[in-house]
């Protein structure tokens, strides 16, 4: 959970140009040369850019096609996202039928030939497509790296939404921290550091069913789906601090 600490800066940047340029950045750290995030008010919206809050440094000519052929309509990965949260590596075979064949040979042509999609669903019902992308072969090998960066890249992503957030809503609102008892503090700093519900209940001398009440309960509080997104709206609420 070292990398904790690497993302959270995301929490930290003062407007939104650099936020972005900080995404791609670590996006590229992490071996992807191409970032897209488009994220939708709620999975009902429609899959096209004028409706989403969108950033990537794709190709602008590859944008510019897949937007006005709203190629949306057709993209595995969109669809994937919308019905599943599970991520999702690319392969040729993925794109099966012929229209997506024609997309993502024409995608290759832009650099955008192997990738993972990472789905975003938000507590408050947002949908969204976190893709990362590479110019590299799609084979065994690039599998086997990505299935090892998958957690590191779910963290990431969790911290992308979370920051984001701060420039899709209005900027009259502002997010006061939740109320919260001292011993759910004590199990986010632990979660914080990368230690189970076991673990945490052996530190705190609970058990860990009264772990995992604690993480129901900060979900609800916080308006999380996961305990994951919990610790980041903790950190970005200055209520816990990376490790």
């Amino acid at each position: 959970m070292k990398f904790i600490e690497r993302f959270a800066d995301l929490l930290r940047r003062s407007t939104m140009e650099d936020w972005r340029n900080q995404v791609f950045k670590l996006g590229g750290d992490l071996g992807y040369e191409r970032t897209l995030l488009a994220i939708f008010p709620d999975r009902h919206t429609p899959v096209e850019a004028e409706f989403a809050f969108l950033h990537s440094n794709y190709s602008p000519d590859w944008r510019n096609k897949y937007d006005s052929e709203k190629m949306g309509h057709v993209d595995p990965t969109v669809s994937h996202c919308a019905s599943k949260s599970t991520p999702l590596i690319w392969s040729p075979e993925i794109f099966s039928v012929r229209k997506q064949k024609e997309m993502y040979e024409e995608a290759c042509g832009h650099g955008l030939r192997s990738g993972v999609t990472l789905p975003i669903h938000g507590a408050r019902g947002e949908l969204g497509v976190l893709c990362f992308v590479t110019d590299v072969k799609p084979d065994k090998l690039f599998q086997r790296d990505t299935l090892r960066n998958l957690p590191e890249l779910s963290c990431f992503r969790d911290f992308i939404f979370e920051s984001s957030l701060q420039y899709m809503k209005p900027s009259c609102t502002t997010e006061k921290p939740a109320s919260i008892t001292r011993r759910e503090l004590e199990c986010l700093k632990w979660s914080a550091a990368g230690k189970s519900s076991w673990e945490i209940g052996q530190i705190l001398h609970c058990t860990e069913a009264t772990v995992n009440f604690h993480f129901s309960n900060l979900r609800l509080k916080f308006n999380t789906t996961t305990r994951q997104q919990a610790v980041i709206k903790a950190i970005s609420l200055g209520l816990i601090y990376p490790l």
